[in-house]
């Protein structure tokens, strides 16, 4: 399950003798930014509550949340990250055969299959931009579609009202959309589907990428009463730790501030997505692809392996994530989150001179 996903900055620490600190994680896809305003002096401040037990079942953070989404609280609640609800709906739902668009995030498919669900795929090209490739036909076939959007890792977006109208139109199949990228989108507050008001849509939400704070694992679900009290009967009592509570509240209680934070982080992503894509253009067989996430996926010439590049860049201590265990992504596709201008500038040196002379090389060779 764990195996491939990004952030592995230990072993690779490890591997080319180094401390960690030294390494830039470009792998894992967090809030380059880093976390907003004051979030990190307030949890600080209140760090002597470790001593005590986190309210038992997050009430309070779970009220906070659902009455700034003008949700009831029987249609909210929260875990230790979204991978929770991942990895319990298949058993609350009663998946029996799911429909997963990718190429996207493991989990999915690892969940469904811990529950002995049938999956099948609808897979995207790359010659078609990783556009989702929605068929009715398809979904009419299975009771679960998975569907990430913004999309790890191809960062291709659906807005929400062809979304919508998608699972208007299969009331009866269960639609779970994972929007663990959206806030990174300037309009994400338009463009959530947690406000669509339908009953065959759970939404998943993710505080630990946006507000950069994955080590407190903090996540929530937005679904019909049904779903919610099915998964609130399972879940063990303090599964939210104090510190993640406390975190969520106060982020709650400032949005004004977190807001402004959010658009700060949006137009940063749009800056070095274009950065990105000006330096790599000069190259005709590498390709390019991404939307509103807060990483890009990168398409090597034929003659380059994901493992060579993310091998040769961890030397240079940049940590950046091989995709070729996506299902659906070859070994030439690679996957770069990214971080404040001067690392990506850096990163994009080392990246630049091994494409140069790759390709010199395989020019010399014909």
């Amino acid at each position: 399950m764990i195996n491939g996903h990004g952030g592995n900055v230990y072993e690779w620490a490890k591997v080319i003798g180094c401390s960690s600190d030294e390494i830039i994680d470009m792998s894992s896809n967090i809030n380059p930014l880093g976390s907003p305003p004051l979030l990190l002096d307030d949890i600080k401040e209140r760090l002597h509550h470790i001593h005590r037990l986190p309210e038992v079942d997050s009430k309070t953070l779970i009220r906070t949340f659902a009455v700034f989404y003008d949700k009831h609280v029987d249609q909210v609640t929260c875990a230790a990250g979204t991978t929770e609800f991942i990895y319990h709906l298949p058993k609350i739902l009663n998946i029996k055969k799911a429909l997963i668009i990718g190429p996207t995030y493991a989990d999915y498919a690892d969940a469904c299959i811990r529950q002995g669900a049938e999956i099948r795929y609808l897979i995207a090209e790359a010659s078609q931009n990783f556009q989702a490739p929605i068929n009715d036909q398809e979904i009419d076939r299975v009771d679960t579609v998975f569907l990430c959007n913004p999309n790890n890792p191809s960062g291709h977006f659906i807005p929400i009202a062809p979304l919508k109208a998608i699972c208007k139109s299969h009331p009866d199949v269960r639609f779970i959309v994972d929007e663990s990228y959206l806030h990174f989108n300037a309009d994400y507050e338009y463009e959530t589907m947690i406000r669509c008001g339908l009953s065959n849509v759970i939404v998943l939400c993710s505080f630990s990428k946006i507000f950069a704070i994955p080590g407190l694992r903090l996540g929530f679900m937005v679904g019909d009463k049904q779903t919610i009290n099915a998964f609130r009967k399972q879940e063990k009592p303090w599964n939210v730790n104090i510190m993640a509570q406390i975190a969520g509240i106060y982020l709650f209680k400032n949005m004004l501030v977190v807001q402004e934070f959010i658009q700060k982080t949006a137009l940063h992503i749009q800056t070095e997505k274009i950065r990105f894509q000006n330096a790599l253009a000069c190259y005709p067989h590498v390709q390019t692809f991404a939307d509103f996430a807060p990483f890009m996926l990168i398409k090597l010439p034929d003659y380059l392996t994901s493992k060579t590049v993310c091998s040769q860049l961890a030397q240079k201590k940049f940590l950046i994530r091989d995709c070729s265990n996506f299902y659906g992504l070859s070994e030439h596709f690679i996957r770069i989150a990214y971080k404040d201008a001067d690392k990506n500038i850096a990163l994009l040196e080392h990246l630049s001179a091994l494409l140069k002379n790759e390709q010199e090389s395989k020019e010399k060779e014909e």
